[in-house]
């Protein structure tokens, strides 16, 4: 199969180079007109577009006799992303119903009074202009909930029309029990020039990740590599405030935690952590974003929890058993019984890990770039001087390691019984939200949009940091990035509206000669966007201008034929003891065992399993 599929990708990436539940899915649409991938671009244009005439001369909008993708280049009359890009933005002279179920985040407050998860900015655009109607069938409020929601609808073949996959696992079931649609001819067809040049940016891996036994099964997810990069986070006010310098190494952080403690500006804790159902680090199957997680202290001690790795002499291992990891835990218990983390890590519910965070309280966290600026936003309400600020957490050594996280970790999975304008409808959802994303208010979730899964170049936001404050330090001007300038590059997608509204957050003192401070910015003008740039220009800044020491990849980042029989049980025994470990709930002279039952229990058989799979 391995091999199939890299023959596949193959064939793309040289194409590229060349240029409860819910409904059944089959009657989600009003009516059909038949669209498919054989049509052409003005057959599209007919079901209706924003005014716009397609001049191509009835070029196909399709793939070709053999198959193979049509990347952007080969469309020559598709406009620059936001222009016409007629097929990918076409208007529906019907109104076509898509049903979905979906993740709600239960303390969001960002919604106003009288709107609803089918009803609100994002709904109501693609209704007016698309002819979309998004029914949501069910919700979520956790991620344990969704993920046992998506099971079972999977277990049933009761899927909605489309559902975000949680990861690859749920991907590989839901085709194998012969549950999705072939999403090839619409994704070639639809897809937005702008989306064809996201994927090409990945070399063959988003499509060959979204590919199950020859067929492409979902629209993937592409998330920019910042994402899997962990950091802390901390009061810089208080820091200053204290006489203390940044701390680099995790007994720095230690001390400084126990300073906030006894300084009385830390309450009840000064290190966040996980909710119930978090994970302390990612793992091969969820590389990325974990916020309130611990991964920068295990990057700090040479550990990669939850990585398929090789050792110096090509062995492979799991980045889990290992004395490093041991280390790690050591000093997370050696915290957590200190009373600097809080007390309730991996119980407490709906998001009130983050409480001490929002309400001025807890002074350390760790992350990826945006749990700074999008993930504590209203720690700022709370005080507008909140100075937080992103740093790397190193070895004793003097080295950043940073683990490096997969393509992309969440699919858009769509029922085989869809009818082909809700499949169309689907990809043309999905452009919207990589064109459009930045028009909306932002001041209401970017979350509530609709089967929300991100596509972006995976430079994205090391490309906006050096725009930014380009812009900032004179050196380039606000029109240089608007569509028509200089600079301007449809690819980042954010970027000209960034560059735009910059000048409504940072005062105009700011020149960029020293780090950025909240106090250099308006926290409330323009809320939604103050988030978004106090992300890039600081939760971001550690990865858009310090070079890491070394960036470690996991030998796979799914799951293979023959490894479910064992990863239930083991993944769910990893979880539970390494949370024991930290909380002292396990003696970690009970880290051999472990180990050893690791491997007993199933993890040797994977290691086996995963070994011979890369050997193909």
């Amino acid at each position: 199969m391995k091999k199939k599929v890299v023959a596949l990708m193959m064939t793309a990436v040289m194409a590229f180079s060349l240029a409860a539940c819910g409904s059944d899915g089959g009657s989600s649409s009003t009516s059909s007109t038949g669209s498919s991938a054989g049509e052409t671009a003005s057959a599209s244009s007919e079901a209706g577009t924003s005014g716009t005439e397609n001049t191509s001369g009835g070029g196909e909008a399709s793939v070709d006799g053999s198959g193979d993708w049509i990347s952007s280049s080969d469309v020559e009359d598709d406009a620059l992303p936001g222009e016409n890009d007629d097929r990918a933005f076409a208007k529906f002279d019907h109104v076509v119903e898509v049903h979905y179920g979906y993740q709600v985040n239960p303390v969001d407050t960002t919604l106003p009074d009288g709107d609803s998860v089918d009803d609100n900015q994002y709904t109501r655009y693609l209704l007016e202009n698309y002819n979309i109607k998004v029914v949501c069938d069910w919700t979520a409020g956790n991620t344990s909930d969704f993920q046992q929601k998506v099971s079972l609808c999977i277990a049933s073949a009761s899927l909605p029309d489309a559902v975000i996959a949680p990861n690859r696992n749920y991907l590989v079931q839901a085709a194998r029990s012969d549950l999705l649609a072939d999403l090839w001819t619409e994704f070639n067809a639809y897809s937005s020039k702008q989306v064809k040049e996201i994927i090409e940016t990945t070399e063959g891996r988003a499509i060959s990740n979204a590919t199950v036994d020859d067929v492409f099964t979902a629209l993937p997810n592409i998330t920019v590599d910042t994402d899997g990069v962990y950091i802390y986070f901390i009061r810089q006010d208080w820091l200053d405030q204290l006489g203390l310098e940044v701390p680099k190494t995790v007994d720095e952080l230690g001390a400084v935690a126990q300073a906030f403690m006894d300084a009385g500006l830390s309450k009840d804790y000064a290190i966040a952590g996980i909710d119930n159902g978090g994970r302390t680090y990612s793992n091969f199957l969820n590389s990325s974003n974990n916020g309130y997680g611990f991964d920068a202290v295990y990057q700090a001690f040479n550990a990669t929890p939850g990585y398929f790795l090789r050792d110096d002499n090509g062995e492979l291992y799991w980045g889990t058993t290992t004395d490093e990891m041991k280390e790690a835990l050591t000093t997370l218990h050696d915290w957590y019984a200190k009373g600097l983390i809080n007390p309730e890590v991996g119980t407490t519910t709906n998001g009130d890990n983050a409480n001490n965070v929002k309400n001025g309280t807890c002074g350390i966290f760790m992350g990826p770039w945006w749990s700074l600026g999008y993930g504590n936003g209203d720690s700022f309400k709370t005080d507008n001087n909140a100075n937080w600020q992103a740093y790397p957490l190193y070895t004793n050594d003097g080295e950043w390691n940073i683990h490096m996280k997969d393509v992309g970790t969440t699919y858009t999975m769509v029922n085989k019984n869809a009818s082909d304008d809700v499949k169309k409808a689907i990809v043309i959802m999905n452009n919207v939200l990589v064109r459009d994303e930045s028009i909306f208010d932002t001041s209401v979730a970017i979350d509530w949009y609709p089967l929300r899964n991100v596509m972006a170049a995976t430079d994205e936001c090391e490309y906006e940091y050096d725009a930014l404050m380009s812009v900032i330090k004179g050196e380039s001007t606000v029109e240089d990035y608007q569509q028509g300038g200089s600079k301007f590059n449809g690819l980042y997608k954010n970027l000209a509206n960034d560059v735009a509204t910059m000048g409504e957050v940072i005062s105009a003192d700011y020149d960029g000669s020293r780090p950025l401070a909240v106090t250099d910015m308006d926290v409330n003008t323009n809320n939604g966007q103050f988030n978004r740039l106090y992300a890039i220009l600081i939760g971001d800044r550690p990865y858009a201008t310090i070079e890491p020491d070394n960036k470690i990849y996991s030998e796979l980042y799914y799951t293979i034929d023959g490894m479910e029989t064992y990863w239930t049980q083991v993944s769910d025994m990893e979880d539970q003891a390494i949370l024991q470990f930290i909380t002292g709930a396990k003696s970690l002279d009970e880290w051999d065992k472990f180990c050893s039952d690791w491997h007993a229990q199933g993890g040797d058989q994977i290691l086996e399993l995963v070994e011979e799979f890369l050997a193909e």
